[in-house]
C-alpha cells in the first residue's frame, strides 16, 4: 500500500476537503484503502490551519476569544466544505423522525434539511464556537492541531470495524472495496502516535483521558448507529466527525 499513499491522499483531499484536485484517480482497492489511511494526515492539514490561524489572532491582533472561536469554527467548516455538518443534519432528521429503520434510512438520504436537522445544526456551531471560545485562551495551540487527527483516527477505526447499513451509497462503495484489517492497523499505529504527542504536550494524564472518551465515545456511537440503522453511512461518519470533536473541546475545557 506504501506506493499508492501519494494517490490515497489526492483522493481524501477529492472527498473529505475543498482543496482542488483536478485530476481523475484510480480507484482500487489499494487506492481507496490508502485514502483513509491518510485520513488522519487529512487531520494533521486542517489541524495546522486551525492552529495557526488561532494563533495568529491570539498573538498578533486584540481579537477577542469570541471571535477566534468563530474563526476557527468557520475555518474548520470551509476546509471540510460542511460535508460532516450536512451528515450531522441528516443523521438528526433521520433519528428524530422515530421512524423504523428502513424510513430512517430514507429520511437520511433526502437531501433536504428539516426541522430537526436546522435545531441540532444550529446547536452544534453555536455550541462548538462557545467551548472554543472559553478554552482557546488557555490551551496549547498543539491541542489545537491534534483534534482534528483525533477525531479522523476515530473515524477510521469506526469505518473499518463496522458495517454499512445498507448495500448501496458511497459509504458503502469504499467500505465493499477497502482492506478493513491493514485501516484498523492504521488506526491503532496514528493512536499511538499522536498519544506519545499529547503525553509529551500536555502531559500523560491527558492523553489518557483522550485515549478513553474516544475509545468510550467510538464503542457507544457504533452501537447506537448498529441499533438505529443497522450499521453506518456517509452521513452517520460525517455527524461522527462534528459529535467526537465537540467533545474532545469539551473536554479540553473542563481538564485542561
Amino acid at each position: 500500500m506504501n506506493r499508492h499513499l501519494g494517490t490515497g491522499f489526492l483522493l481524501a483531499l477529492q472527498f473529505f476537503s475543498v482543496i482542488p484536485v483536478k485530476k481523475q484517480l484510480p480507484m482500487e482497492k489499494s487506492h481507496i484503502t490508502a485514502m483513509y489511511a491518510m485520513l488522519p494526515i487529512l487531520g494533521l492539514l486542517f489541524g495546522s490551519v486551525l492552529a495557526a490561524s488561532a494563533w495568529l489572532l491570539r498573538e498578533t491582533t486584540d481579537s477577542s476569544s469570541l471571535l477566534i472561536g468563530f474563526a476557527v469554527v468557520g475555518i474548520g467548516v470551509m476546509l471540510s466544505g460542511g460535508l460532516h455538518l450536512d451528515g450531522l443534519a441528516d443523521t438528526a432528521d433521520a433519528y428524530f423522525s422515530y421512524q423504523d429503520r428502513e424510513k430512517r434510512l430514507e429520511i437520511m438520504g433526502d437531501p433536504r434539511i428539516g426541522a430537526f436537522g436546522t435545531m441540532v445544526l444550529l446547536v452544534a456551531i453555536v455550541g462548538k464556537i462557545i467551548i472554543i471560545a472559553e478554552s482557546i485562551d488557555t490551551i496549547s495551540l498543539i491541542l489545537v492541531l491534534m483534534i482534528p487527527i483525533l477525531s479522523r483516527i476515530g473515524l477510521l477505526a469506526l469505518f473499518s470495524s463496522t458495517s454499512p447499513a445498507k448495500p448501496s451509497g458511497l459509504a458503502a462503495f469504499f467500505q465493499q472495496r477497502s482492506d478493513q484489517r491493514t485501516l484498523r492497523l492504521t488506526a491503532t499505529v496514528f493512536m499511538g502516535i499522536l498519544l506519545a504527542g499529547v503525553v509529551w504536550a500536555a502531559g500523560i494524564w491527558l492523553a489518557c483521558m483522550l485515549l478513553v472518551l474516544l475509545l468510550v465515545s467510538l464503542w457507544l456511537y457504533r452501537t447506537w448507529c448498529l441499533k438505529n440503522f443497522g450499521g453506518v453511512t456517509g452521513d452517520l461518519f460525517g455527524a461522527y466527525v462534528e459529535g467526537v470533536e465537540i467533545l474532545l473541546w469539551t473536554s479540553l475545557l473542563f481538564f485542561v
